[in-house]
């Protein structure tokens, strides 16, 4: 069957531009790639919507960013004018126009015409927010610590959608593996919030989920929501738990690459920052200022309270917690923000808090005596 070579610019990693800097920068190298890597064969080169690359010989078609077209079968798919998706099946061979697709990144391209096997490394310094990304080559082996500078950090995401969070201190203990050719480090101030944080990845691996494999898109679905319910109260102690064992699931189940370690960003910041998790999940705090500012939480306050039970009746979620002549608690993982204990309470014993909570009992205790 003839061949046909498909330079695919559009599996970039978010945090990860390197495709189309590699386009615009070094596209000689990335030309006189395909053509060495295609010989006769047909040469076409799949481009983002909206870029442009001037220069460019050959046939050029566009299409939408997704990070599974890396894969031939997602890339015919495309082609076709479908969406994109993987094909699971070892050695399935994807057929365009009658010839068989074989999909080239310009990382790749770039290697072949100068035989170069760096990595190409993007790295962001201000997190998410940043306005600019700095593309830098390096050979595998190379520290983290000798790409970036993040002593003052709270945490390094290295690798992006597919990565793992890593504790700034241990930078020096981290290398560029062999055979990639392309990642990045993302650094996070001390300003940041972990958990917003991973809200914010989750976000954007659900948008970029093609939805193909039903792992990767419930997961992505899940973590989103779970992980948004932790910035504003409504997120229980059980979830970590659930976010592990379907975190485990996914990367041996899902389709693709991506999928299969999609979850690793959420897994890895909830092994290295637990304090923060727990302090957004038990005390619905946030130290870094960045959570709890849009919706508060319901609080029983000691000195107010009168242990006469009406706020227990009106509960339907057996959220509150109390005795006769004992002050009230409200357990906040079971309560669902409905707000009717506190029309309940006759004796305006019940506020929504915003931020910190104020002191509280831990167990039953009599009232007037805490």
């Amino acid at each position: 069957m003839e061949k046909f070579f498909v330079c695919s610019c559009n599996a970039d990693d978010r945090f990860a531009p390197v495709s189309m800097y590699l386009m615009k920068n070094h596209l000689e190298e990335v030309k006189a790639g395909m053509k060495a890597l295609a010989g006769d064969a047909k040469i076409l080169y799949l481009l983002p919507e909206n870029e442009t690359v001037e220069g460019l010989e050959g046939e050029v078609k566009y299409a939408i960013k997704s990070p599974t077209l890396g894969n031939p079968y997602a890339v015919a798919q495309v082609l076709e004018g479908k969406l994109p998706r993987p094909m699971i099946a070892d050695g399935y061979v994807a057929v365009y126009d009658g010839m068989e697709v074989n999909v080239v990144k310009p990382e790749a391209a770039y290697a072949k015409a100068t035989g170069k096997e760096d990595c190409f490394v993007a790295v962001n310094k201000d997190g998410l927010e940043g306005k600019e990304t700095e593309i830098k080559q390096v050979a595998a082996g190379t520290k983290l610590s000798d790409i970036v500078a993040a002593s003052d950090a709270k945490a390094v995401l290295f690798g992006g959608l597919k990565g793992e969070f890593v504790k700034p201190r241990s930078l020096a203990e981290c290398v560029i593996p062999e055979g990639t050719s392309s990642s990045s480090v993302t650094v996070f101030g001390k300003e940041s919030c972990i958990v917003d944080t991973v809200k914010k990845i989750m976000a954007m691996s659900w948008e970029d989920s093609c939805g193909k494999c039903v792992l990767c898109r419930e997961g992505t679905s899940q973590f989103k929501q779970i992980t948004e319910e932790m910035t504003c109260g409504k997120a229980k102690q059980t979830d970590l738990d659930l976010i592990n064992d379907v975190g485990e699931l996914i990367e041996v189940g899902a389709y693709c690459p991506f999928g299969k370690n999609m979850p690793r960003p959420l897994l890895s910041a909830i092994a290295l920052y637990q304090d923060d998790f727990m302090e957004h999940i038990k005390k619905k705090s946030c130290s870094a200022g960045v959570c709890y500012k849009a919706e508060a939480v319901y609080v029983i306050l000691p000195d107010v309270c009168t242990g006469c039970g009406d706020c227990i009746d009106e509960c339907d979620e057996d959220a509150i917690i109390g005795k006769s002549k004992f002050i009230h608690m409200i357990d906040q993982d079971m309560c669902e923000q409905c707000g009717k204990c506190v029309s309940a309470c006759e004796e305006s014993a019940i506020v929504a808090v915003e931020g910190k909570l104020p002191k509280l009992p831990k167990k039953l205790t009599k009232v007037g005596k805490f």
